[in-house]
């Protein structure tokens, strides 16, 4: 196979498509809230909605990259978005008719949310078949910045403001994203075949606990790809605690309303969108390892300021740049993953790279709420400044040639 370079086709429509499903995702979050308090106005059955959508990396994370490295990635993604696109149009109609009740939400979150699980997966494991190994970078960058606009920026805001409007219109527009990114998917090269197994190898899902063994130990035996892992779970741990309370920040530290809150969100993904962009010239300066603990200690850095002022614009300055530190280490992270790990264990490792990293996340939430319920809305946010120093020695470069990324075996 050719490799096919990122500023020719096929990778825009590749980009389009997973941009789609990352603003369809946007629109979804902020309407399926919306859409529960119409139905109840319990607090804990408006937060089910969300916990659902990410219970599945919690119950079966591990096991999708077993699957994924078996199966055609490409019919893969078109399979999960397909199937997507038909119950959420389904939830559509239901609330056309207003014939929407919290179980067919709830059904509708969960199965959505391991569709997504999939795709993500899927998503990261096939770059690396469509294009040059060398722009990876560049490639993930793109992708990132993209899925920021996407999840963060677009698609919560118009999925909000649809909603006001009927609330069929955001599940209707989420519906027909999906359809346009799997007519994409399927305009795509045929690169994206399981690659040959040895003979006698077992057949079936029976073989995932097999596989996924397989996996967990050749990330015990790499110390790169390993040190990742354990990062991502400090630093999302970290993330999910401050961000769990940064409303509550902004109200009661900041003293500013909701609508300050959501111009903070808008202005840091401005720096998240930024940042991935550049995640290729930055690797190119600094070096992907080097440039990961950069990122770490930049966080850390920007949560010490969030900690210790009340100033709206030191605030915003915080969040900018620690929306663009996040996004460039999710980008080279990945990149490295995809450089470093061998092509048939890579949708395994991929996948315990964003269990750990999701399940990291949704403890660090509910610990940054207990935090600031017992001390002060500040604390969580300090807290993780430790957490993120920490990540950043396990991630620091050793003695020696930490920068070679090449595929071991």
């Amino acid at each position: 196979m050719g490799a096919i370079g990122i500023v020719r086709a096929p990778f825009p429509r590749y980009w389009l498509s997973a941009f789609l499903a990352d603003f369809g995702d946007g629109v979804r979050f902020a309407a399926f809230p919306l859409l529960t308090l119409q139905v109840t106005d319990s607090p804990s059955a408006v937060a089910a909605v969300t916990a659902l959508q990410g219970l599945p990396w919690i119950l079966i994370g591990l096991g999708v990259g077993a699957v994924v490295d078996r199966w055609d990635l490409r019919r893969t993604m078109v399979g999960v978005d397909a199937f997507r696109t038909i119950l959420i149009a389904a939830l559509a109609v239901a609330a056309a008719f207003d014939a929407v009740d919290l179980p067919l939400i709830y059904l509708t979150a969960f199965v959505t949310g391991i569709g997504s699980m999939v795709r993500d997966t899927a998503a990261t494991t096939a770059l690396p078949r469509l294009i040059d190994r060398d722009e990876l970078e560049r490639a993930n960058g793109r992708l990132v910045a993209g899925g920021i606009v996407g999840s963060e920026l677009a698609g919560p805001a118009i999925g909000g403001w649809l909603f006001g409007i009927a609330a069929t219109l955001p599940f209707a527009l989420n519906a027909s994203s999906l359809g346009i990114a799997v007519l994409l998917l399927l305009s795509l090269p045929g690169v994206f075949r399981p690659l040959p197994r040895r003979p006698g190898s077992a057949t079936g899902l029976r073989a995932a606990g097999g596989d996924i063994r397989q996996g967990l130990a050749w990330l015990r035996r790499d110390r790169s790809v390993r040190n990742l892992v354990i990062a991502v779970g400090v630093v999302a741990a970290a993330d999910g605690a401050y961000l769990a309370v940064l409303v509550l920040y902004v109200t009661q530290v900041l003293h500013r309303g909701s609508t300050a809150y959501g111009l903070l969100l808008a202005f840091g993904a401005v720096g998240g969108i930024v940042a991935g962009a550049s995640c290729a010239l930055l690797t190119r300066w600094i070096g992907a390892p080097r440039l990961l603990t950069a990122t770490v200690v930049v966080m850390a850095g920007t949560q010490l300021a969030l900690g210790l002022t009340s100033d709206l614009a030191v605030s915003a300055v915080a969040l900018l740049c620690s929306s663009g530190a996040f996004a460039v280490f999710n980008a080279t992270s990945r990149s490295m993953r995809q450089r470093h790990t061998p092509p048939h264990l890579l949708g395994r490792v991929n996948s315990t790279y964003l269990t750990v990293g999701r399940g990291a996340g949704a403890l660090g939430a509910l610990a940054g709420g207990s935090l600031a319920a017992a001390i002060g809305v500040q604390a969580p946010i300090l807290a993780g400044v430790p957490l993120l120093v920490a990540a950043a020695l396990i991630l620091r470069p050793g003695r020696r040639a930490d920068d070679s990324l090449t595929v071991t075996t």
